[in-house]
């Protein structure tokens, strides 16, 4: 039996496809069409930006996806703090904090890649690749925030509207 260093199983983790890790599908839906759209677009530009850091897009030209991807993420929780406010959320106050703490994950992204240059390597220090942040924010978002916190308000989404 030969044994590798390899990160997830036999096969490196920069390797795989987000795709490959998890997949976007109706068990990740808060029953809200508009936070499950921002929810499914987050997913989708943090996939891309990742799979095109994968496959050796530069640097330089996924920093405007980045923007928008921390641009997206600031309106969606605007959005669902507005959305949760309105139905008297009960947990609001714990999870507008964990959205300052990913709104902070996410200024650390971007400037991950403001401090590499255009050949891949770090300009201020780090020496991680400016893919990996992206990829752990994406599985953090989707496993741990929309699939835990986000399920806990869509309880209470759907009794709003029952008692509307």
């Amino acid at each position: 039996m030969s044994t590798t260093n390899a990160l997830f199983g036999r096969i490196q983790m920069q390797h795989h496809s987000i795709n490959t890790l998890i997949q976007w599908g109706e068990h990740l839906t808060v029953e809200h069409p508009e936070i499950d759209a921002q929810h499914k677009a987050l997913y989708d530009l943090g996939t891309t930006v990742y799979e095109k850091w994968r496959a050796g897009g530069s640097v330089n030209a996924l920093r405007p996806a980045v923007e928008k991807l921390t641009a997206l993420l600031k309106d969606h929780f605007s959005y669902e703090e507005q959305v949760l406010t309105g139905i008297g959320y009960a947990g609001l106050d714990e999870h507008v904090a964990e959205h300052r703490s990913m709104l902070d994950e996410m200024e650390v992204v971007r400037e991950q890649f403001y401090r590499f240059e255009d050949d891949g390597k770090p300009s201020g220090g780090s020496l991680l690749a400016p893919g990996w942040p992206v990829l752990q924010l994406i599985l953090g978002f989707i496993i741990g925030h929309v699939s835990t916190s986000d399920m806990g308000y869509c309880r209470a989404l759907v009794d709003s509207r029952a008692a509307s």
